[in-house]
């Protein structure tokens, strides 16, 4: 069953019950996405029933794909080790299937530059990765030609009609994924970049193929595929992790943000509330926007220590699963565990209208081990600070990234001790509270981040010098 709808907290209580009545007799290729539905309601223990990582990762490879929300189960290196075994598994697999049907890339007869650049994406559209690969298209280079292919069908948005009209072509693949990779590879590319990884819509094993000579992952999907056939995978100086061995791919560096807020997604209007709440209620008000399967016993637990350490505080989650009764008593029991009454919660069951409560919203508290992407984004354009806590991977290092390209790397912890400190010291100063509120915009607009011309010059020298590198090693 579908949770999205007009009611989603009412589907995703419904589907609960129903998963509650049938967990015993669950097949195995159901139990990741059972789990996952289980773990956004908040019912942990039930969610633990149906396997640990390794156990729903064995499952998810039933399914031919690796587990997207795996990565919020994780907490030792142990489980980081383990996910990058998944994926590796899953990458093995589909590259025995492409060995099956080899692909012959046909001689390339064209002079070179300009460059080909191809974008594997069902993403550029009225969707976050549309809004983070936009400054390409706003700002594009001469010396490229952008290729983009999308395996989504039906009547195309007015966002994705926007790219159709910037790029060289926008093609739309066949659903055999040999048939894919050829007609990629009909078109000459000098370098793909797959920008989903195995989300919905999104078709990563066309890597396996080798459509093209110098291949690439960004954006979409905060881990390593475990492809071989991938070459790199593009982040920037604060979120590649500082050890090797989780990555599979070499990193490929920006020189500053491994992302930009693009005009269209991120406007100047309508303006944000420039008073923060505080000033307005003499309280502070904590909140999150983050999707629950980002959540944990530990994640609520460490919230729940931040708002009982400020008098008065209160705590708003926005999330369409705040409307399930499941969801709102397993987040109370936490806060109350930590002397944090129902009354201090407000809970607010939207979706596509989130903005509007970070008028009502102090500070960000972020969830790990998978942390803020679009969601800090956001609050940051909001004037609402975002409290991170850092990790070893990539996964865990998203928010920490975006804050450290505006200034604002000591709202990052890298124990849990220290994330209750930084934010309950946040939270004592409302004068630096009310200066973030004022001039975060202006911090962002001065910031790699919120320059997308500058970005997007800085995307495609990265993207020419891997393609000249690339070639001379071959």
């Amino acid at each position: 069953m579908s949770l999205f709808g007009a009611d989603e907290g009412a589907r995703l209580e419904q589907a609960v019950g129903l998963l509650l009545s049938s967990i015993g007799g669950l097949p195995d290729i159901d139990k990741p996405q059972a789990a996952n539905i289980l773990w956004s309601a908040g019912r942990y223990e039930a969610a633990r029933f149906l396997g640990d990582l390794p156990e729903l990762a064995r499952c998810c490879d039933l399914s031919g794909l690796p587990g997207v929300n795996l990565v919020a189960r994780v907490e030792t290196d142990a489980d980081r080790r383990e996910l990058i075994r998944h994926h590796r598994m899953w990458a093995e697999k589909v590259e025995a299937k492409a060995a099956e049907r080899p692909l012959i890339r046909p001689p390339s007869d064209r002079p070179r530059p300009p460059f080909r650049l191809g974008l594997l994406s069902s993403d550029l559209r009225q969707h976050v990765v549309g809004f983070f690969a936009a400054p390409l298209f706003e700002h594009p280079d001469p010396r490229f030609e952008l290729y983009c292919y999308s395996s989504l069908g039906g009547k195309p948005d007015r966002v994705r009609l926007w790219f159709e009209e910037r790029a060289t072509a926008y093609r739309q693949l066949p659903p055999d994924d040999h048939e894919a990779a050829a007609m990629i590879a009909a078109d000459d590319l000098d370098m793909l970049i797959d920008l989903g990884g195995p989300t919905p819509h999104n078709r990563p094993a066309l890597l396996a193929y080798r459509a093209a000579p110098v291949q690439a992952c960004w954006l979409g999907y905060p881990h390593s595929l475990g492809l071989s056939a991938i070459d790199y995978l593009i982040v920037d100086p604060s979120l590649a992790p500082p050890r090797r061995e989780f990555l599979t791919e070499r990193a490929l560096s920006m020189p500053s943000s491994w992302v930009c807020m693009s005009e269209a997604a991120f406007p100047m209007q309508p303006a944000h509330q420039p008073t923060p709440p505080v000033a307005r209620t003499g309280r502070i008000t904590f909140g999150t926007a983050n999707d629950p399967y980002k959540y944990s016993p530990k994640v609520l637990g460490a919230w729940a220590k931040v708002v009982a350490a400020v008098p008065g505080a209160r705590f708003m989650i926005v999330r369409p699963e705040a409307g399930a009764p499941s969801f709102r008593n397993a987040v109370a029991s936490h806060f109350a565990a930590e002397g944090v009454s129902a009354d201090r919660l407000d809970f607010r069951p939207l979706r596509g209208a989130v903005r509007a409560s970070y008028a009502d919203m102090d500070i960000a508290l972020d969830t790990f081990p998978v942390t803020g992407g679009t969601t800090t984004c956001e609050a940051l354009w909001y004037g609402v600070p975002t409290v991170t806590l850092v990790g070893e991977a990539l996964y865990e290092r998203l928010s920490w990234a975006l804050l450290a390209g505006v200034g604002l790397g000591d709202l990052a912890a890298t124990n849990l001790e220290d994330y209750v400190r930084i934010a309950v010291r946040l939270a004592n100063d409302p004068a630096r509270i009310a200066d973030l509120r004022a001039t975060m915009r202006d911090r962002i607009q001065a910031s790699p981040l919120g320059q997308p011309q500058r970005f997007a010059a800085d995307y495609y020298d990265l993207m020419a010098r891997a393609v000249a590198e690339r070639g001379q090693a071959r």
